[in-house]
């Protein structure tokens, strides 16, 4: 065996590194659900070619294999090939997946009347890339209402299904319909770069019941976060009952707002 160098420590401490990282995703591909499971396994499968990539450099440095066997047979350069390939794999596929659980959240922001307008701007206010579905308030009593909190309106998408006539270039008029709304949504929703929809408010669609409420919100927020955007439900609690208030959470990743009630 050669006289053990810096690099050689470095070599034997990288082993025992990979020797821990392997155990602690094997850990944690245990403990997760089989959507996130697959990036974890590729993950996985990285950290293990990292470990046997150092096992074999630690090896050759002990002597139990022959360095040029190492070298002739490209031993290194295969598994480092493959790691990489796999923590790149791994590491997309999580990044995909934590962008469709995280950064599109959907949120059901509940409300009185009373704070009805603070909301709806706390929402839009320095945000980029807003749309908003209006069933209840036309279009141009929302540019009045932003225009009191400065906010510049022109750079804002409406979708208007107050029955109200509107001639903006940034505002289309729809009817009050959930098939309606989807469908000029979805469109809006490809065609501009929107990040935020705001569906003011929830309990104003018309040609539904109230029991129907939860699975017009279900199918918003699905055809919301197929566009990679984040929704925003605003719902008024003196129009919304407590059964259908516990109905629309299980639809949202999130409530916020005044969520007691």
């Amino acid at each position: 065996m050669n006289q053990i160098g810096l690099s050689e420590i470095i070599y034997i401490l990288t082993f025992i590194v990979g020797l821990f990282g392997v155990l602690i995703v094997f850990g944690i591909v245990k403990r997760t659900k089989d959507k996130m499971r697959l990036g974890l396994l590729f993950v996985l499968g990285g950290m293990v070619v990292f470990f046997l990539l150092q096992t074999v450099q630690v090896l050759g440095i002990f002597g139990i294999i022959n360095q040029t066997i190492i070298t002739d047979f490209m031993i290194t350069n295969f598994l480092e090939i493959l790691f990489i390939v796999l923590l790149v794999a791994g590491m997309w596929k999580l990044r995909t997946l934590i962008m469709d659980l995280s950064d599109y959240g959907q949120a059901f922001v509940l409300t009185s009347k009373e704070k009805y307008e603070d909301t709806l701007v706390s929402i839009v206010k320095n945000v980029r890339g807003v749309c908003i579905v209006t069933m209840e308030k036309p279009y141009k009593k929302l540019v009045d209402l932003f225009s009191l909190y400065g906010i510049d309106s022109s750079a804002i998408h409406f979708i208007d299904a107050t029955g109200e006539k509107a001639d903006s270039v940034n505002v289309i008029v729809v009817k009050n319909t959930p098939d309606d709304i989807k469908a000029i949504l979805d469109k809006v929703l490809k065609e501009k770069n929107i990040n935020i929809v705001v569906i003011d408010n929830v309990s104003a669609v018309k040609a539904i019941k109230r029991f129907e409420l939860p699975k017009f919100v279900q199918d918003m927020t699905l055809l919301i976060k197929a566009n990679r955007a984040q929704g925003f439900f605003i719902g008024k609690m003196e129009d919304l009952g407590v059964q259908t208030m516990n109905d629309i959470t299980m639809f949202v990743d999130k409530v916020t707002g005044d969520v007691k009630w």
